[in-house]
């Protein structure tokens, strides 16, 4: 696998694990600046340590479950059953809905199926993002390392100019310590490059031939193997 498709792969991960936190902040945001707010009964009776329940709204029920006047009875409970709903709040909106009686609902205008209840626990914030992205991190780390302790690194010196190839690995002996070496530049200096070839690094000296290539290109070079 080339460093490219790599890399690619990386950015594939990276924005797929941050789909959902994204999505859900953005909605965070869009409900703090936009959002249209009103107290509520919440009832705590019958009800663990922390958890209350939430007459919905009009608003938002009517958004989240319309009222069918020509629906079947087991319609018409399911949409009771999603005029209020149970919420697990934050000890100080917990011990403020005890005292009151009522939470604070926010929600949309324009979309009152996006709503929330003010205190309630589990909302997904920017710390929430930075911990799936160093979660991320540590696991990219986790796996160079490996990668590099697993990738034995052979030592070439070029007996031909570097020239640049399409993309595509190969590490072919041609004859005695003879070798044709395909790969991706993982480095560069004045007088060597390390190259990406599969699940090897080759290290090539060029010993006085050109290298066109930079950073990342692919190239094919023919050398003697010195380890």
């Amino acid at each position: 696998m080339s460093r490219r498709t790599r890399l690619l792969l990386l950015l594939l991960l990276v924005v797929v694990v941050n789909l959902g936190p994204l999505g859900s902040w953005w909605t965070q945001e869009r409900l703090d600046r936009d959002g249209v707010s009103e107290r509520v009964a919440a009832s705590t009776e019958g009800m663990p340590e922390g958890q209350v329940v939430v007459a919905l709204p009009p608003e938002v029920t009517d958004a989240v479950a319309p009222d069918d006047a020509d629906g079947t009875e087991d319609q018409a409970a399911d949409r009771a059953g999603l005029l209020a709903r149970t919420a697990t709040l934050e000890p100080a909106a917990y011990d403020d809905a005890v005292a009151t009686g009522e939470v604070e609902v926010t929600w949309l205008e324009d979309d009152p199926a996006t709503y929330r209840v003010e205190g309630e626990q589990g909302g997904t914030g920017l710390a929430t993002l930075l911990v799936v992205n160093a979660g991320v991190l540590l696991l990219v780390a986790v796996v160079l390392l490996l990668r590099g302790r697993t990738r034995p690194e052979l030592r070439m010196v070029a007996t031909a100019d570097v020239r640049r190839v399409p993309p595509g690995p190969l590490l072919e002996r041609v004859e005695g310590n003879d070798y044709v070496v395909r790969g991706d530049v993982e480095s560069l200096s004045e007088d060597e490059l390390v190259l990406a070839v599969a699940d090897r690094r080759v290290r090539v000296l060029l010993d006085g031939h050109a290298n066109p290539a930079s950073y990342q290109h692919s190239v094919e070079v023919r050398g003697t193997m010195i380890g």
